[in-house]
Parts: C-alpha cells; sequence; structure tokens
C-alpha cells in the first residue's frame, strides 16, 4: 500500500536531468520507454520504465509522471476485464508515487494526483486516504484541481460522514470551499459549463446536510459579520436559492438588499434566482417581472434559454396560450419549440374547442406542429390527439373535405383538416 506523508512543499523542478552513474543505459532505456509509450505499446513501456527508474532514480520527476501513466494505461485494461492482476498494477502505481516522493519530495500536485487515482482504481479501500489529500490540496492548491476533482472529494465526503469520520458541519465547511473554486473558475470563465454543472451537483449532494434552517444558522453567522458585503450577500444569496431555502428570514432580508442596492444594480443572475424562488412559491406575477428583468440584461443564452422555459410553464399553467406560444418560439432549439408549440395548442382546445369541428381543427394544428418535434412531443400524446380529430362520415355530413384548408379558431392560422380514420 501507499504510505505517503502529508507535507505541502512546492513539487520539485528539474533544472537539467540527471542520468545517474550508467548514464549510457540510462540514455538507452528513457529513448526506449518513451517510443514504446508514443506508440501505446504499453506493457513493453513499463518493462523499459523500470530498467530506467533502476539505472537513473533522479532522472526528472517527469519519469514518475510518465510511470504513473503507463501503468494507469494497463490497469485500466485490466479493470476492463476484471482481471485478476489489477491489484497488482495498481499496488504498481501507488510504489511508483512512494519512489517519486523518495526521490523528489512530497508536493501538492502529487497528492492531488495520487487522490484522483485512488479514487479511480481504489476507492472503497482508500476513501479516507483521498479525503485526507483532497482536504489539504482543495484548501491550500486548489489551482492544481480540476471539476472532476471536485466530485471525487464529494463523494469521499459522503463516504466519511456515512461512516460517521466527519459530521455534517466538516461537509459543509468543504462544501464551501468546493463552492468557492467553483465561483471562481465560473467568474473566469474557465470550463465554466463543467463547474455550473459540477455546483449542481454539489448542492444535490450536499442535501442531506443542509437542511434549511442549518444553512441559515451557517449563513447568518457569516451575514452579520460582515453585512454590507454585496458579494458575500450575493453568494449567500444564490446558496439559499439553489438550497430551496425561500422562506426562511434571511433570504427575505437579502432579497431586499439584492434587487434593490442603488450601488450594485442586480445581474441578470440575481434577478434569476429570486425569479426562480418567486415560481416555486407560484408567485408567478412576481417572477415573470424579474424573469423579464434578467432577460433584458442577460448576455448568458443558455441562462435566458432556462428562463423562456420557465416563462412558458408559468404562460401554460395561467391558460395564456397566445403568450405562451409566442415565448416556444424564443427558445433556440428547434425541436423543443416546435413540441411546447403543439403542446400549448393542445391545452387551448378545451377553452376554444367549442364544436366538435374547431376541436379537431385545434388539435390538427398541434399535430402538425407535434411532426416537426423531432420525437420530442411523446407517442402518447400524438395519440390522443388523433383521437380527437373528427371521422371522415362527420366531416361529410358537414360538407367539409378532407385535407382542405381551413383556419383553426383562436389561433388564426390555416391548417390542413385530417381525420381520424
Amino acid at each position: 500500500m501507499f504510505f505517503l506523508s502529508i507535507s505541502s512543499q512546492e513539487c520539485f523542478l528539474a533544472s537539467k536531468a540527471n542520468w545517474g552513474e550508467d548514464s549510457l543505459e540510462c540514455r538507452k532505456n528513457v529513448s526506449l520507454y518513451s517510443e514504446f509509450m508514443k506508440q501505446k505499446v504499453y506493457p513493453d513501456a513499463a518493462k523499459f520504465w523500470n530498467k530506467t527508474q533502476t539505472f537513473c532514480p533522479k532522472y526528472k520527476p517527469n519519469l514518475y509522471k510518465n510511470g504513473i501513466y503507463i501503468y494507469k494505461q494497463i490497469a485500466k485494461e485490466e479493470k476492463k476485464t476484471k482481471s485478476t492482476k489489477l491489484k497488482l498494477y495498481v499496488d504498481t502505481i501507488y510504489s511508483i508515487y512512494d519512489a517519486w516522493v523518495t526521490n523528489f519530495g512530497n508536493c501538492n500536485e502529487i497528492k492531488a494526483d495520487l487522490a484522483a487515482d485512488i479514487m479511480a482504481f481504489d476507492a472503497s479501500k482508500g476513501f479516507p486516504k483521498a479525503y485526507a489529500l483532497y482536504k489539504e490540496v482543495f484548501e491550500k492548491s486548489p489551482q492544481l484541481t480540476s471539476y472532476n476533482d471536485i466530485k471525487y472529494f464529494v463523494y469521499a465526503n459522503k463516504y466519511m460522514l456515512k461512516t460517521k469520520k466527519i459530521e455534517c458541519d466538516q461537509f459543509l465547511e468543504n462544501y464551501e470551499t468546493l463552492s468557492s473554486i467553483c465561483d471562481s473558475n465560473i467568474s473566469k470563465d474557465n470550463k465554466a459549463d463543467k463547474y455550473i454543472n459540477v455546483q449542481a451537483f454539489l448542492d444535490k449532494e450536499i442535501s442531506p446536510c443542509a437542511s434549511c434552517d442549518k444553512l441559515e444558522e451557517i449563513y447568518f453567522s457569516k451575514y452579520n459579520s460582515d453585512s454590507e458585503n454585496m458579494d458575500l450577500i450575493k453568494k449567500i444569496f444564490e446558496r439559499l436559492s439553489n438550497n430551496r431555502c425561500t422562506e426562511s428570514n434571511l433570504y427575505i432580508t437579502l432579497l431586499d438588499k439584492v434587487l434593490n442596492d442603488p450601488d450594485n444594480p442586480p445581474t441578470a443572475k440575481d434577478l434569476y434566482n429570486a425569479a426562480v424562488a418567486d415560481y416555486k412559491r407560484k408567485e408567478f406575477l412576481k417572477a415573470e417581472e424579474r424573469f423579464n428583468r434578467s432577460i433584458s440584461i442577460c448576455e448568458d443564452e443558455k441562462l435566458n434559454q432556462k428562463m423562456y422555459e420557465i416563462l412558458y410553464d408559468i404562460a401554460f399553467n395561467k391558460k395564456q396560450y397566445k403568450k405562451g406560444f409566442s415565448i416556444a418560439g424564443k427558445l433556440s432549439d428547434k425541436c423543443i419549440s416546435n413540441d411546447k408549440k403543439a403542446r400549448i395548442i393542445a391545452a387551448s382546445s378545451f377553452k376554444y374547442g367549442n364544436s366538435a369541428l374547431n376541436k379537431s381543427l385545434i388539435y390538427c394544428l398541434a399535430l402538425k406542429y407535434a411532426s416537426s418535434s423531432c420525437g420530442k412531443t411523446t407517442t402518447s400524446a400524438i395519440n390522443s390527439w388523433n383521437g380527437q380529430l373528427l371521422p371522415k362520415s362527420e366531416l361529410i355530413m358537414l360538407d367539409i373535405k378532407s385535407n382542405s384548408s381551413q383556419q383553426v379558431p383562436f389561433w388564426g392560422q390555416n391548417v390542413e383538416l385530417k381525420t381520424r380514420d
């Protein structure tokens, strides 16, 4: 197993190669393992890597990085086939880490890499070790981590919580550290989409520990210690919104500050968070007003699309059919747009399908848009709507030809009149 000590010095950077006592053998084996590694012939690369490590263990720190990479590729193949040799290769990876530390000293980059490899190959046995390594790296050198490392650390936290090695308070403290890292990368537009998704994952996984009472307790003390810090206020406001703690006294206090501070006008995201909270409380008028304010200043098209979808839902719930249809037209995904148009047209039949013919025409129009939804409209919905069409026999009685062009009541669009048979 591995016995890396916890320390925090910077990684050693070799200014030049140390070829060891037998430089010819070292050079030869470096060349051979490097070539096999390039060719992805990993068993041969491993053979000559081991010889390199024997002849010149202090060649360069990169020697150990490459050795770990080579054995990881072999281990991945063994894992796919559920080979009994997997443990042997994983232990070899750990021994390479030990040799790296022995020859060049420990550092946070090594710890971050080791923690990730423990989680990838040996999580069930290595959670406590991975947790300890990650905790130090995230606190001291977060720049060395990735969004995947955040996920791994969360899984380690969950194990530590489940086995009562840490309490909820510690998990919440780690959550704050990780959320700050997400915020930093999002603000710098460094793989922002990935970190936005990871933040959503964080919010979901912390939920067993994040009761609204608990979050309010934590954030209330932070707010009281710096109650004029708008960056802090907005961060707390967003965390409470994400965790649906929109009924708390603290949330209401922050809502007023975030939306009405003349020196710090609300951002599109602030307005979005407030509107989502209104929507969840079914305060639709407030939600609409704030969503529309957000859209008017928002430059993030993905966020705009989210808001259009919620505004469509509000219009649908309020039976504002033409408004919902118009909002659906603003969705960039035309398949989703046509599905939503079809659904809101179909829903209007209850109010405007005041005769069998009018109802049939409305469902014909809904089916027209559903046919362009790329399968987004469910088969069950399509079958139900088809069942609402008039049969040919009734059209004959009405002296109307099937497949003729007819104007749809309320909607003012022409549609080809279909029948159910």
